[in-house]
């Protein structure tokens, strides 16, 4: 079922194999809108004012009134020291942000989820993120969809650790392109993508 307020307007949810569950949102109103349409916390309220970037602002209401919809109004969206997100006695939570799309991953398991919109600008990221072998893998058949795939498996993988220092060469492999099987140390991850508006939902679990 999708969900239109106005400000709001859930445009994906789906459930996966493994039971976990990706929605994805889009902004539909202007800041002031926002603010005036979701019911914020003090302690929210508090945070949003610390905010210098009307983007930002844009991103923490909204991210906000998403998981508010999901769970309820009286829902706290807190952090862990690492970044991580979660929700207090509820599932595993995941966040990304993409211009005025938010993508939000649930499931029983820990779970990371980026959303991102294919780019020439990914072209110029990938030697830094990818190892010289994955790199020359991706020259065999490069493209923007992969690219952006590539980008979102190591930044899924980064939010599932919570680890700030992991590094995106060094750690995380690409050990297949096509499907793109990557893992992390021990863990191999599932990782699975959804093409949505022109843009690239991955989600990895394990």
């Amino acid at each position: 079922m999708h969900i239109f307020t106005s400000t709001m307007k859930q445009i994906f949810h789906k459930r996966t194999a493994n039971s976990s569950q990706i929605y994805v949102w889009k902004v539909v109103s202007t800041y002031d809108i926002l603010l005036k349409k979701t019911l914020l916390r003090e302690e929210e309220l508090l945070a949003l004012a610390k905010i210098k970037s009307e983007k930002r602002k844009i991103e923490f209401i909204a991210t906000r009134s998403a998981v508010k919809s999901i769970f309820g109004n009286e829902t706290t969206l807190q952090h862990l020291d690492s970044g991580q997100p979660y929700i207090q006695g509820n599932k595993h939570i995941s966040i990304s942000h993409s211009k005025n799309f938010i993508a939000i991953a649930l499931g029983d398991q820990r779970l990371g989820i980026d959303i991102e919109m294919p780019s020439e600008k990914l072209l110029t990221v990938l030697p830094r993120i990818l190892s010289t072998k994955e790199y020359d893998k991706f020259q065999c058949n490069p493209s923007l969809d992969l690219a952006c795939k590539l980008w979102g498996t190591k930044e899924s993988i980064l939010k599932y650790t919570g680890n700030p220092k992991l590094d995106y060469k060094k750690d995380i492999r690409v050990d297949k392109m096509e499907p793109l099987k990557a893992s992390y140390i021990d863990t191999v991850f599932n990782v699975e993508f959804e093409n949505i508006e022109n843009l690239i939902v991955t989600l990895v679990t394990h």
